[in-house]
């Protein structure tokens, strides 16, 4: 069994709701509120949930962009030791920006409009490597080729670049310290459904290639269902589902999660296949419901769930590997997969 590249427990977010001039505290948003999950070596987790569930929070405090409310995060080091780095200081934690990247959703804010590509990629290789100009242009010049741009157009601008090309260009960025572990935030879900093939496509190679770990964080499940190895899925900052990705599509055990299956657009030969819609809006994290907070939305709810403990269980899967779920009627209910 290998050991965890990352090993998230327990951490929370909340942000603070302020009233009042002198700004008095009266609630938190529980953006994140308790979550456990491992990432292994040359693994892609995905994560998924509705819009607002914490994804990107999540992945916003593992890199540190976000200070985590409480919680460990263990990321393991390349002497193989654990540090912590929801508490180490921001000094402390710039060891280890070379080893933890991030792939940004938005390729037309994430890079700077005044900076041509060559200083974008070139920026974190003078900081952290080497300020020799000829080593620092071959290694732009190589990991254009790897990303599939070719290396003259390294003296341009952004904006003269399509979304796909940015996106391409901001992955180079990620790659330019060699990480081991890189969150993939929404990376293709403001592309246009062909270029996202080719950058899923990319991002399988390069986790190989450069023997990375990815947090690849989505709402697109047939996206996450051809890169990962494993799916968490989120609701309102919890945890309610953990599989491996074939075992998770196939048999769900939560509600939520067939839900979520439920809503993908299916396409069907000469036929119009309607999805489905989960019915409800999404609690508010500031105050989410008791007991199983997707009870209200829920058409497999009972009195129990109202007032249910909101741990994970573990199941044996079909091949043995465990299979979590916080539903206190997975053993009751049959629902669908893909």
């Amino acid at each position: 069994m290998s050991i965890p590249m990352l090993k998230v427990k327990g951490l929370k977010k909340y942000f603070p709701i302020e009233k009042g001039f002198i700004k008095h505290t009266v609630g938190n948003v529980k953006a994140v509120d308790g979550i456990d999950f491992d990432v292994n070596d040359m693994e892609t987790v995905g994560l998924v949930g509705e819009s607002g569930c914490g994804k990107s929070t999540t992945g916003n405090c593992i890199v540190r962009l976000l200070n985590p409310t409480g919680g460990e995060i263990m990321f393991r080091t390349k002497e193989d030791r654990y540090i912590d780095l929801a508490t180490i200081s921001l000094k402390e934690m710039k060891p280890y920006r070379s080893q933890i990247q991030m792939i940004f959703q938005d390729p037309y804010s994430s890079l700077n409009p005044r900076m041509t590509v060559h200083d974008i990629i070139a920026e974190p290789i003078r900081i952290f490597n080497t300020r020799n100009v000829g080593e620092v242009d071959d290694k732009v010049k190589n990991l254009m080729r790897r990303v599939g741009l070719p290396p003259e157009y390294m003296i341009r601008y952004p904006h003269a670049f399509s979304g796909g090309q940015r996106q391409r260009i901001g992955i180079a960025r990620a790659l330019a310290l060699n990480p081991r572990f890189v969150v993939c935030d929404e990376a293709i879900s403001s592309l246009d459904v062909s270029v996202q093939a080719q950058i899923l496509g990319l991002l399988e190679d390069l986790r190989d290639e450069f023997n990375m770990s990815y947090l690849f964080i989505a709402h697109d499940l047939s996206a996450v269902k051809h890169i990962s190895n494993r799916v968490v899925v989120m609701y309102v900052g919890k945890i309610f589902e953990i599989a491996e990705t074939t075992e998770l599509f196939r048999h769900p055990l939560h509600p939520y999660t067939e839900a979520l299956l439920a809503s993908v657009p299916k396409l069907v030969a000469n036929k119009a296949v309607r999805k489905e819609t989960i019915t409800g809006e999404v609690p508010d994290p500031s105050n989410p419901p008791s007991g199983c907070y997707f009870h209200p939305r829920c058409k497999y709810a009972t009195a129990e769930c109202s007032e249910a403990d909101q741990h994970l269980f573990s199941v044996n899967g079909e091949n043995g590997t465990p299979h979590l779920t916080s539903c206190i009627h997975y053993d009751k209910l049959s629902l669908r997969g893909v």
